[in-house]
Formats: C-alpha cells, structure tokens, sequence
C-alpha cells in the first residue's frame, strides 16, 4: 500500500474475541473474494479486550488465523463518561493508555488506529460554559489539547497512522431522551475542528462517520464538509441514521443501512464517487459500521455490503 498503488478498502468491524462472531463476518467476506476488492476487519472491542493480558492473547491467536490480504484498523476502545481518568487526553495515565493502543497495533500488524477524543461534560457543565461565554475558549484549548498529545503520540510510533473520529453534539442521542442523562461533545463535531490537528505528514488523519456527521447537517452538507478536510481523510465509517434526537420527544437511530435512513441513496452513491475518486491519490479505508440484532445472520450488514459493492461496480462500468 505504502509507496505502490493506491487502496480503497472496505471493512466490517469485528469483535474478533467472538469467535463465531469472527467466523460469520469471514464468511461474508468470502462470498466477495472475487469481485476485485480490497476487504478487511476492523477490530472492535470493549476496554478489557485491549488492556487484559487474556484478551490480547485471544486477538493476538484470531488475528494469525486471517488471510493476510485483509486490510486491518483498530478502534480503540473508549468509555462514555465525563472526566474518565482514563481518557486517552485527560492524564498522565491517559496518554500511557493511548501508547498502549499504539503498542497493540504495531504488535497486531494493524494498519491504522482509529479513535475518540471522548472530551465529555454534562448538560450543567455545558449550560455553564456558554452562559459564562467559554465555549469557543473551552474548544481551542480542548482541540490544541488533543493535537499535542496526537503530535507526541506519533513522535513513539512515527509509522502508525492515526485517525480521529467526528462525534455528534448530543453523544447519548439514540439512547437518551432526556437533555439532563445526556452528554455532550463541543470539539471534532465540526470538521473545520479537525484542520488544526490532521497532519498526514505525521500520519494522522480523520475519520468521517457518516451517521453523526448527518446528525449534525443536512444529507446536502456532507460532502461539502467532507471535503474541506482534503488530504487530511484517511477512513470512513459509512452509515445512515434515522429520525432526530428531540428532547422526551424521539431519539435517533445509528447504525442504518445505507441509503435507508435521512441520509438517502442519492448522496451515499455521490459520497462513494467522491471516495473513490479521493482513493486514486491517497489510501482510504470504509468501514460498514451497521447495527445488526443478531450477530451471525448479520442480515443488516449483509444488505449493506451487497449495496455498497453494487454502487462501486456502478461507478467502475460508469468511468
């Protein structure tokens, strides 16, 4: 990939600790071996898969069984709540949790790690700040917070490529419907917070996540965002969203198909124009990051991967 040809990769995210988890998705993945694309798994998990001893065991054995032609991510893993004293960007032993990550994928052989800042306050934090007129004061110094600390990151693992995921406003807003058991995001919602951190040069990078993106703007704002970050892309997370978080009213839907939720078809397949003309310059990862009810039949993902390969197959015969 490095110094060759340029890569799109598409992926299904996997508890890969969840053998028959692992078998489904390799299984999927092998009814597309031959339809000329770059496939691959990005490792997901909750915090102790990556910081027991057992569980890195465990990854480290599934890991060996995999095809090497998979393109592999790490999505390191994160906790919902505000000032986590293990938060990646919060302490001392925050940052020593996030060499530990970049530790594992060298150890892995991952090719990218991709992650939250997880910068969280409650709706009393929140409505103090701005009554107090801080918030745009809290974000610079959150955002050069997180670039310090990604700069110093790389400097330890120089060729592990990074990439910070976008986040919505309202983190809790598909399981949350009330603003006072919500908590809240102020930096990386916006793109624009990203051109002060991404540096491909030091291989760090983005992450767009479709769904929250959409739940920030309207479907006919996101590639205009998007493309704002210019090289500074590096991986996707492709996925629709439904409804609209509203205080005791509704809560969203992540995790949609694509094409089935606000978003739409017409502007996933002018997204996926865009990756794919974006991948001919520069390696771009897209992870089909959808809800499924039952992990094996996977009948959500399934849909989804089917869809997506149909779209790129449309844009290969359309050039």
């Amino acid at each position: 990939m490095e110094g060759g040809s340029r890569m799109l990769a598409l992926q299904v995210p996997c508890r890969v600790t969840d053998g028959e988890q692992l078998r489904a998705k390799l299984g999927l993945l092998e009814d597309y071996k031959d339809t000329g694309y770059q496939f691959g798994i990005e490792i997901v998990g909750p915090w102790n898969d990556f910081f027991s001893l057992k569980n890195v065991k465990v990854i480290q054995k599934s890991l060996r069984s995999l095809p090497e032609s998979l393109y592999l991510s790490l999505h390191a893993p994160y906790d919902a709540r505000v000032n986590w004293k293990r938060n990646f960007f919060s302490s001392d032993k925050g940052f020593t949790n996030l060499l530990h990550v970049f530790y594992l994928a060298d150890f892995f052989g991952v090719h990218l790690v991709n992650l939250h800042a997880s910068l969280f306050c409650t709706n009393d934090e929140l409505r103090k700040i701005s009554a107090a007129g801080n918030l745009e004061i809290r974000k610079r110094e959150l955002i050069e917070r997180v670039g310090a600390v990604l700069a110093e990151a790389h400097s330890r693992y120089p060729q592990q490529k990074i990439c910070l995921e976008n986040m919505p406003y309202c983190w809790d807003h598909d399981l949350a419907p009330d603003p006072n058991d919500m908590i809240y995001e102020t930096c990386f919602v916006d793109l624009k917070d990203f051109l002060s951190v991404v540096n491909p040069g030091n291989n760090i990078f983005a992450t767009v996540d479709t769904c929250h993106l959409a739940a920030v703007y309207d479907s006919s704002q996101l590639l205009g965002e998007i493309k704002q970050l210019g090289g500074g892309l590096q991986h996707v997370h492709f996925t629709d969203i439904k409804r609209v978080w509203q205080p005791f009213v509704s809560l969203a839907e992540e995790g949609v198909v694509p094409g089935e939720g606000r978003i739409g078809e017409k502007i996933f397949k002018e997204l996926l124009r865009y990756f794919s003309e974006f991948s001919l310059g520069q390696d771009l990862s897209i992870v089909l990051e959808i809800n499924d009810k039952n992990l094996i039949e996977l009948t959500n993902l399934k849909t989804s991967l089917k869809k997506t390969v149909g779209w790129l197959d449309e844009l290969r015969q359309s050039s």
